[in-house]
């Protein structure tokens, strides 16, 4: 198959990250072509690194018509298939992917449909044979992370990830899916530094700052929280969901008078809320405003019964007053029926119904029991001791 002049051109320029200039070549040569399948897989080549699915399937839809057994072709279509869901395209892929001419593209967009279906054991050992194909590519290594994460092998996929941003210093998602493997292995702290790094890579990506903001609280690192949410603030200056974040993040630093005024604001902006009516009614219980916290829980609630959220809270507001046991039970059950595990909506129930049903208080406490948390644990132990439950 002859390539052109212009269609080698194009190909240069492509690797040089030179990618409109590339496209210009590309299309001047289908221009004067419109068989060239250089040019034609070429620019779907290019404008899949672009996530542009339309325009590449077309050009790739013409490349088949003109080479029916293109076996590139035919993946990269078979891959943009079994990740809208057609597992059907997946014996296809493997098929391609088990010829013994083989090329990286038929490897590694197998194992990315594998990928796309949770299949992430066998997604593996073809992604590590698309590497030994081309190696050292950062986004073969960034799906490997991805593989092994959804394998469990941790260790193995935060190695990945970090190999995919050595490799690409500017791509911030090798580092942000670093970040999250840290996070659950319980490194907190390192997940932190890692995406302050990826932060650096894209500082205009806002996603970046509300996963930061979060992460910091998580640590216990409120005020570094703030400054997240404030420079999405900046960014994104009509964010309900940003107003949201720096409200908490106030909270969480103890600045309750300014979380009050910047939670109002974030309702304003979206008043059918639920987490901005129970992040405010959190602050307003604070200052020792029951009265509109559960004003506001009530309308959370309301809104959407099975939240578990706004039902755990308003029961916890309900028994903090005489006689507000069978409030509580009438809100924690709605919550129950959708959340039949919920650890926390167990232990509310438990305690609403402590005076009245013991032995069912009992059975809710046994089932809080199996929270992740430690405090939910051990209340619920003391207060199946106290029901005289054992």
């Amino acid at each position: 198959m002859a390539v052109s002049k212009l269609a080698s051109s194009a190909a240069r320029l492509m690797k040089q990250g030179l990618l409109k200039e590339a496209a210009l070549d590309f299309e001047r040569a289908i221009e004067q072509d419109p068989k060239d399948a250089s040019a034609l897989l070429g620019l779907a080549r290019l404008r899949l690194a672009q996530h542009d699915e339309p325009a590449a399937r077309a050009l790739l839809q013409k490349l088949v018509a003109l080479h029916p057994t293109h076996p590139e072709a035919l993946s990269h279509l078979a891959r943009l298939d079994a990740e809208k869901g057609d597992a059907r395209q997946l014996d296809l892929l493997a098929a391609l992917a088990s010829q013994p001419k083989a090329g990286y593209f038929e490897v590694v967009n197998h194992g990315r449909a594998l990928l796309a279906h949770d299949r992430y054991a066998a997604a593996i050992p073809e992604l590590e044979r698309a590497l030994q194909l081309l190696p050292g590519n950062a986004q073969t290594l960034t799906y490997l992370g991805m593989a092994y994460q959804g394998d469990q092998q941790l260790d193995r996929a935060l190695r990945r990830y970090q190999e995919a941003a050595e490799i690409n210093r500017t791509e911030h998602l090798p580092l942000q899916l670093a970040a999250r493997v840290q996070l659950l292995q319980g490194h907190v702290g390192a997940a932190i530094v890692t995406l302050r790094q990826a932060i650096l890579r894209s500082p205009r990506e806002t996603a970046l700052f509300r996963e930061f903001a979060s992460l910091c609280l998580m640590a216990g690192a409120p005020d570094a929280a703030m400054r997240a949410a404030i420079e999405i603030r900046l960014q994104l200056p009509d964010s309900a969901d940003a107003i949201y974040l720096h409200g908490i993040s106030a909270f969480v630093a103890g600045k309750d008078e300014d979380a009050d005024r910047i939670l109002r604001e974030a309702l304003a902006k979206a008043p059918d809320s639920a987490p901005v009516r129970i992040a405010l009614a959190k602050v307003r219980r604070k200052l020792g405003d029951d009265a509109e916290a559960r004003t506001l829980l009530e309308a959370a609630v309301a809104g959407d019964p099975t939240d578990v959220g706004a039902a755990n809270d308003l029961a916890v507001l309900h028994l903090s007053r005489p006689g507000g046991a069978a409030a509580a039970r009438t809100v924690l059950a709605e919550a129950l029926k959708a959340h039949p595990d919920d650890t926390d909506v167990h232990l509310n129930m438990a305690l609403a119904l402590a005076d009245s049903d013991k032995a069912q208080a009992v059975t809710h406490a046994k089932r809080a029991q199996a929270s992740h948390r430690r405090d939910i644990r051990e209340q619920a132990e003391r207060l199946i001791t106290a029901l005289g439950g054992k």
